[in-house]
């Protein structure tokens, strides 16, 4: 049942990260539903769940969003083992430590997903880059703890 509310989940959070509300875009920027739900995965559930969760949200991020190709379900891979150790070695039980983790991993895939698109051949200027990476990272962080809930009240 678990597995079943997860994967509806991620259905539910990338149809939202599609068609959200332009009214909430900030400077034309969306949250990253699916990395906020993958990484906050890794508190909830134990890795196995949190690793799957990860490779699912990428692969939905990859085949539905106008992005790189394939590189969401590495990166999301990646962050969600990073975040297991990391969440491993520090006590994560305080909300203000797993937002700063989200803070951290969403510019870090940000500054992935910008230099990867320079590198196919992509120019961004600097400017709609630092705004990307600082606007779109911060904003997920802001919607991080209603992802936090729904994640508490699936493991629950």
């Amino acid at each position: 049942m678990k597995k079943f509310l997860i994967f509806f989940s991620l259905i539910i959070l990338a149809t939202l990260q599609l068609s959200w509300p332009q009214v909430l875009s900030v400077f034309n920027i969306k949250p990253d539903l699916l990395l906020a739900f993958a990484v906050s995965a890794v508190f909830y559930f134990n890795f196995r769940i949190a690793l799957a969760t990860a490779i699912f949200a990428g692969l939905f991020k990859d085949a539905f969003l106008p992005l790189g190709s394939a590189i969401n379900t590495l990166t999301f891979s990646i962050w969600s083992y990073l975040s297991f150790r990391l969440s491993s070695q520090i006590s994560t039980e305080n909300n203000f430590i797993r937002l700063a983790i989200i803070l951290i991993v969403a510019m870090l895939n940000n500054l992935v997903l910008g230099i990867s698109s320079l590198n196919s051949g992509n120019f961004i200027p600097a400017g709609i880059f630092l705004r990307n990476l600082i606007i779109s990272s911060l904003y997920t962080a802001a919607v991080a703890p209603l992802i936090f809930k729904l994640n508490k009240k699936i493991s629950a």
